[in-house]
């Protein structure tokens, strides 16, 4: 659980938690890059015009969840310093963003899957 500001670990708590928002961001931002650098993306759109606005829209979700990663970063490291305003819902947001990345990562999928799908004539 995290402890109060001023109590004791809270700072160790926030420096452990930090950290691990860091690596996440980290993989989450090789992991979209990479699918970025790919091209992928763009031969999904390529291929299959008519699914462009779903594809940009993973796409545009990739800087919204780093985004969300960095806030939570910094609101993590405002707590260890204990400045104010002190975020009490941190694990929620975690949580959040957390999910959300899943649910990314299953309509990517499941778009794909979808589109290999009908490419291969599986969908008659």
């Amino acid at each position: 659980p995290r402890p109060e500001q001023e109590e004791t670990g809270y700072h160790r708590w926030a420096a452990r938690l930090s950290r691990h928002l860091v690596k996440l961001h980290d993989r989450f931002f090789r992991h979209f890059r990479y699918e970025e650098q790919t091209g992928i993306l763009d031969e999904l759109i390529m291929a299959h015009p008519n699914a462009s606005p779903r594809v940009e829209r993973l796409r545009l979700d990739h800087e919204d969840i780093l985004g969300e990663v960095r806030r939570l970063t910094s609101a993590t490291l405002k707590y260890s310093e204990n400045k104010a305003p002190e975020d009490i819902h941190l694990r929620k947001r975690l949580t959040t963003v957390l999910d959300r990345l899943d649910e990314h990562e299953k309509a990517e999928t499941e778009l794909i899957q979808r589109l290999v799908h009908r490419e291969l004539g599986m969908g008659d």
